[in-house]
């Protein structure tokens, strides 16, 4: 039985203030967006004659429409569908997610594995959906938010987008913004470099009593040269709300004064202070920008409201659903005139929650690969990356979510050239339940691409399926190696897929200095396996070069970057030589670290010298002119003399 109520009246009036809040706070923070700060705005500047599209709220409709579409539960696979299908925006770390879930890692894996902005923004600002869909249960929030941000995020980015979500929630029926603020700080590691920056906010407030001044000491311990970096930009909207007090204007308006990452913070405080007191946000900010629901060109394929007031209508019919579903103690009351709207969006009937919920998503070696007929989890080797001619264990877990028992098989299927290798773990306590993984019984199966398994599933139980791989030795890295695993129960079968991804190959070595001559690669250059677009640099100058395959006429933009000086060459020709100070691993803003070539089809040579300098990682991305990874880019050892 439900042992809280929030009126229907009261729960929507804070809903439309959430989504009124936001477009405001988005509309007068997206001009700004990226500067540095400090500035001194009061109002919009310039005044706008509607509300500015943002991918704050875009990807909050995104979700939403998924889940019209398919129903209940919210899991991160389905987000990562509806990610592929409707949002055609690649900055930072979207483009990462979208580049490995093309590579077909599933989430978590996909916002852990090579991604160099998984302590961005992206998954904080879409906090609000979450929190209106489990009103007055934060802890239901947290668990929609995490399953959510792990699509592109780790770590921070999902703290962030916890933190948030457990906030604007308890909002629903708290307004105290002290208890509010511990609230949300209970629901995440207080050790988190976000934790760390709010907690310093907060006390520094209270000491100084002047944004500015705690402006400058947030940027002091906790700013990095990423505008878009969460810990700083939680701390700027904290202290939005701190300077503020209760007027809504004075709030955005000083949390985008700020700076940085101003469309978000100003956004985000909006949304929590529309929760909280709806009546907040005034006339004067809403008469400019109307109630239009307007989305950015690249959110496509989708059907979504016209205004935020029919939004949040079908948000609120939704929310019955989920709190019924996940059984919340919180109940919505005197909802009866919602009948027919709810009736448009009832969610099919899965099984019961404790099912399908998958796991903390704080693991980086876990894809999701399924959630139906069959839950199917993948957990990678360390690195996610697999070296060729080197073996590695992939561990499959296969959970049957029916009531009943199912008897029938696997089939597994790796790539021509791939080996595999199978070992599934006997069952304990008589066949009801799967065993510990365990290395005993390992029986290779050298050069076959395919192995098979009798499986017997329980109702409700899962067992564990090692398989080993072997990628090829020898040959170039394509960019996807698909695991095809289908299933065969009574008489029924059907293919789900998961993504296997290689490491990528560098020759290095080292040299005098930076060289002005593009250095040719010597005999005895090492071989580096990289696991990903990121490599440690080792102490003294080095070159690195690598062959990179692109696979049509294409401009593209060559991204290198490291925290010294380099030199890059394209087939001998010197196209960059810069500073090493910036280190923003993103396409489209690269700045002088990026340089556009227009390129042929075909295999390319890339060779880069680091010179002297601190620690850190070498970077090297391949991005097209629309902000994307050129995704299917092949790499391969740069020992042949002639590229073709």
């Amino acid at each position: 039985m439900p042992t809280a109520s929030i009126p229907f009246s009261t729960y929507r009036d804070k809903v439309l203030g959430c989504w009124l809040g936001k477009a405001v706070g988005g509309t007068l923070g997206g001009p700004y967006e990226g500067r540095p700060g400090p500035h001194s705005l009061t109002f919009y500047d310039p005044v706008p004659d509607r509300m500015l599209p943002n991918d704050d709220l875009d990807l909050q409709v995104v979700w939403f429409g998924a889940l019209r579409r398919r129903g209940l539960p919210v899991d991160r696979l389905l987000l990562a569908d509806a990610w592929l299908e409707h949002v055609h925006l690649w900055p930072d770390e979207y483009g990462v997610a979208s580049r490995n879930l093309t590579q077909q890692i599933y989430p978590p894996a996909s916002g852990a594995f090579d991604n160099g902005f998984t302590a961005g923004m992206g998954s904080a600002i879409r906090s609000e959906i979450w929190a209106c869909l489990a009103p007055g249960d934060p802890q239901l929030a947290a668990s929609l938010a995490r399953e959510d941000a792990c699509v592109d995020h780790h770590d921070e980015g999902i703290y962030s987008e916890v933190y948030l979500a457990t906030l604007e929630s308890a909002a629903f029926g708290e307004s105290e913004r002290e208890k509010l603020l511990d609230i949300a700080a209970a629901a995440i590691p207080e050790d988190c470099r976000v934790a760390r920056a709010i907690a310093d906010t907060r006390r520094w407030w209270q000491e100084s009593g002047d944004w500015r001044d705690v402006r400058e000491r947030i940027i002091e311990h906790h700013g990095r040269q990423n505008f878009t970096d969460v810990a700083q930009n939680l701390a700027f909207t904290v202290l939005g709300w701190l300077a503020g007090g209760e007027d809504f204007g004075e709030a955005i308006c000083t949390a985008v004064n700020c700076g940085r990452d101003t469309d978000c913070t100003g956004a985000t405080l909006g949304a929590l202070l529309g929760i909280i007191d709806p009546a907040s946000v005034g006339s004067e900010w809403l008469k400019p920008i109307g109630r239009e629901l307007v989305l950015s060109p690249g959110i496509v394929g989708m059907h979504p409201p016209a205004t935020l007031d029919e939004f949040t209508d079908q948000v609120a019919a939704m929310a019955l659903d989920v709190l019924e579903y996940y059984g919340s103690d919180v109940e919505i009351t005197d909802a009866l005139d919602m009948a027919e709207v709810r009736l448009n969006v009832a969610s099919p009937r899965m099984p019961k929650p404790d099912r399908v919920m998958l796991s903390d998503p704080a693991d980086p070696r876990e894809s999701l690969v399924a959630t139906g007929p069959l839950v199917v989890h993948l957990r990678y080797p360390p690195g996610i990356a697999l070296l060729p001619g080197r073996s590695a264990q992939l561990e499959l877990r296969i959970v049957n979510p029916s009531e009943g028992a199912l008897h029938g098989k696997l089939i597994a299927r790796a790539p021509d050239g791939w080996i595999l290798s199978r070992h599934v773990p006997p069952p304990a306590c008589g066949g009801t339940e799967g065993g510990n993984p365990s290395s005993a019984g390992l029986s290779p199966q050298a050069g076959r691409e395919r192995s098979e398994e009798q499986l017997d599933l329980p109702g409700g139980k899962e067992r564990v399926v090692l398989l080993t791989v072997t990628p090829p030795a020898e040959g170039p890295r394509v960019y996807r190696n698909p695991l095809d695993l289908t299933f065969h129960f009574g008489g029924f079968g059907w293919t789900v897929t998961a993504g296997m991804v290689t490491t990528l190959p560098w020759r290095r070595w080292s040299v005098e200095g930076l060289p002005d001559a593009c250095p040719e690669v010597p005999p005895d250059a090492d071989l580096v396996e990289a696991p990903g677009h990121f490599q440690p640099l080792p102490d003294g100058p080095c070159a690195f070069a690598s062959d990179v395959k692109i696979p049509y006429p294409s401009p593209v933009r060559f991204v290198v970057q490291a925290p010294r000086p380099l030199r890059v060459w394209l087939d001998g020709e010197l196209i960059n030589d810069h500073d090493g100070t910036y280190q923003v691993p993103a396409i489209h803003r690269a700045r002088h670290t990026g340089t556009d070539i227009q390129c042929r089809r075909g295999w390319r040579r890339l060779t880069v010298a680091v010179g002297d300098g601190p620690e850190g990682d070498l970077f090297v991305g391949l991005g097209g002119p629309n902000w994307d990874w050129i995704r299917d880019a092949e790499w391969r050892d740069p020992t042949p003399a002639q590229l073709h």
